[in-house]
């Protein structure tokens, strides 16, 4: 679904680096074995998210709408994504990703290290019409999740955009079906915020059900997020040709919320989401590839 520039919402996010380290041993008073010593790695995923312990519970299921093309919010979903798995829960991190890719991002998030040049060999991410779900922010967050699933998270990515007309529909039954295989899981999706949306109706299609409304039956304590309105900047597609693609402002609307998450509705469309998520003012994210790499549409 091409989603309407006016219906993007805008935020900005303080985000904290990451790292991993390693964990001292903790109990050096511990008899000498003829075993070397072993040590744990520990992620840094940067300062607590505030708010996050509101939706981090066993087993939750977190959706959080975005503008595509912004360099904060990958970096806020993959940030809360990395404070979930350090308690040691599963958590699966679904992304807005053609459901094809999931095998060259399973083989490519299994190696130590490797050339990020292989993540991004295929026509996702050289598409001609590059609408930010190939951004070089999200490159960079299956960057960050290898990196801390080799440093002993466990956090697993999944793609779960089958494509076609029905794209609500068919993302909500691939999230469905994820669920069902991991059940107690934590899964934080990171989708378009039209998709993420809990209430039925656009301006277009006034029955339209958005995938998260889909989801709601299967998932009633689902938390679904918006994220907040702090102006900034976009890699944005406003039509379907390749031209129509670039860095657009934001503008903000209402007063500046401080970072982190809430779950206070909004008074204007209480049914929309459950609350928000602020990351400050937006940056643009250009395509991980650029222009000169994207492969011309057939004509």
């Amino acid at each position: 679904m091409r989603l309407p520039l006016r219906y993007l919402l805008a935020a900005t996010v303080a985000l904290g680096g990451c790292r991993t380290t390693p964990e001292a041993p903790t109990t050096p008073e511990a008899p000498a074995t003829s075993e070397a010593p072993t040590t744990k790695p520990r992620v840094d995923c940067g300062p607590a998210i505030p708010g996050m312990e509101a939706v981090l519970k066993p087993s939750a299921f977190v959706v959080l709408g975005e503008i595509h093309g912004t360099q904060e919010a990958p970096a806020f979903a993959t940030r809360l994504a990395c404070h979930a798995a350090s308690t040691g829960q599963p958590v699966r991190l679904a992304l807005e990703l053609p459901v094809e890719e999931q095998p060259r991002l399973d083989a490519w998030l299994a190696k130590q290290d490797g050339d990020a040049r292989e993540l991004t060999d295929s026509a996702f991410w050289r598409r001609e019409v590059q609408d930010g779900r190939s951004s070089e922010a999200m490159k960079q967050l299956l960057v960050r999740v290898r990196d801390w699933r080799h440093a002993g998270l466990p956090l697993q990515v999944l793609a779960f955009d089958p494509g076609g007309k029905e794209r609500d529909t068919t993302m909500a039954d691939q999230l469905l079906k994820a669920r069902s295989e991991a059940r107690a899981d934590t899964f934080i999706v990171l989708v378009g915020n039209l998709h993420a949306r809990r209430d039925v109706g656009a301006p277009w299609n006034p029955s339209l059900e958005f995938m998260t409304h889909r989801l709601l039956q299967a998932e009633p304590g689902l938390v679904a997020l918006d994220i907040a309105p702090e102006g900034g900047s976009a890699w944005i597609c406003r039509g379907m040709t390749a031209d129509t693609c670039g860095q657009q402002s934001l503008r903000s609307r209402g007063a500046a919320q401080p970072p982190g998450i809430s779950l206070q509705k909004s008074a204007d469309a209480p049914d929309r989401y459950d609350g928000s998520y602020s990351v400050g003012a937006l940056s643009a994210s250009p395509p991980a590839l650029g222009a000169s790499t994207a492969t011309p549409a057939p004509r």
